[in-house]
């Protein structure tokens, strides 16, 4: 009889943590939605997607990489999360990011090469204890984007475009483009991947853990967003029109300055600094926590159901999100003599429901995601794996 309720408990728990990661998933991808085809900042305000979303849906979307994978290879270590079958999907991912990335006219900086490439440098992470990954963590958030800036400034200047098949010419080139230059540089993303794997192993069906994550996700990102904003207000960070707290959200391509040391104070999206890095690791794990403490509640698990379900295929989702946003970015140019649109909330919100309703609606009757399955069904080509 106890051996019964402890093997039930365990599936519960299980059951909590998958449900937890996919409702943050959903999340992530619906804020990376915003982001891509919401209000651009244009004015001198930034809008208030950006605020929220900017510069942290992906990285939540890259912390879930390594939760996932941690997830993974605890259910199935020789079939769907051995490393043969993970370096597969990897390969996939970044094949898959290469071939949209070389669509003539693409608005979204596609991640998916970035990411395929980090849950690859991951792998031999995953024998480390849940301690080790969280000293290395933070070692990394702050080492890293100071080598990254270092490169940067004795390579002036660096462009760096989307990530494109045309680039496998010169392998060497796309992956320093991949570390280093690019939007996503993984080298620095690390981090994100290195705390996922540690978030991974906890039992987020557990109010306590949950609660945990809560406290040291919004303590986190209120310390360095305290400790950006104190520094715009006392140092010179850029030569600007007094953008001042607006810097909290500024992207490293605005303002338009070369790269220098003290770029090291911001905290904007997208500038990969210790205090960015850091920031969005507090906001990725405060979305975790939250998530595992609203799925407790049975009507909110029954509403969030689609955005659970769209968390589970995120990467059918995101490929026709990527895919729709170029098509009306395409259409939006032939219409308008070139020029590019500004983004709108209602594209956002109609893609919200449309997708998250249609992933509601497939895995009520059919179940995995068409690209989730593909990819599973041939990362474990000739292996037995669990279901």
């Amino acid at each position: 009889m106890t051996q019964v309720g402890s093997v039930e408990a365990s599936t519960t728990s299980r059951t909590g943590r998958i449900d937890a990661v996919d409702l943050a998933r959903g999340i992530a991808l619906i804020g990376m939605m915003l982001v891509h085809i919401g209000p651009y900042w244009t004015e001198r305000n930034p809008p208030v997607g950006h605020i929220v979303a900017g510069g942290r849906a992906a990285p939540l979307f890259a912390l879930l990489a390594g939760v996932a994978l941690s997830l993974v290879h605890d259910r199935d270590p020789r079939g769907a999360g051995s490393t043969r079958a993970t370096a597969i999907r990897a390969a996939l991912l970044i094949a898959l990011g290469l071939g949209l990335g070389s669509l003539h006219d693409m608005p979204v900086f596609v991640i998916l090469a970035f990411y395929g490439l980090l849950i690859v440098v991951a792998l031999p992470f995953r024998r480390l204890s849940t301690r080790a990954l969280l000293v290395l963590a933070a070692a990394w958030a702050v080492a890293a984007p100071v080598l990254v800036l270092w490169a940067r400034i004795s390579h002036e200047p660096v462009v760096a475009g989307q990530a494109e098949l045309s680039d496998l010419k010169h392998p060497g080139e796309l992956l320093m483009e991949l570390l280093v230059w690019g939007t996503y540089p993984a080298a620095v993303w690390f981090a994100y991947v290195l705390v996922g794997l540690a978030v991974g192993r906890l039992d987020l069906d557990r109010a306590a853990v949950a609660w945990r994550l809560v406290r040291d996700g919004a303590t986190l990102l209120a310390v360095t967003l305290l400790a950006g904003l104190f520094l715009i207000r006392t140092e010179r960070v850029h030569d600007t029109d007094d953008l001042g707290w607006r810097l909290l959200f500024a992207e490293h391509f605005w303002p338009f300055e070369p790269a220098g040391w003290n770029d090291l104070l911001l905290v904007g999206s997208h500038t990969s600094t210790p205090l960015n890095v850091l920031s969005a690791i507090g906001s990725a794990v405060l979305a975790v926590g939250l998530c595992a403490l609203v799925l407790r509640i049975p009507w909110a698990r029954i509403g969030l159901t689609p955005f659970r379900a769209a968390g589970a295929m995120t990467l059918t989702l995101y490929t026709v999100h990527v895919l729709w946003a170029w098509r009306m970015r395409v259409d939006y140019m032939d219409a308008h003599d070139g020029r590019w649109d500004t983004g709108s909330h209602r594209d956002w919100l109609l893609q919200v429901v449309v997708l998250c309703l249609g992933a509601a609606l497939w895995q009520r009757f059919i179940g995995k995601g068409p690209l989730e399955w593909l990819v599973r069904r041939l990362s474990v080509w000739g292996r037995r794996s669990r279901a």
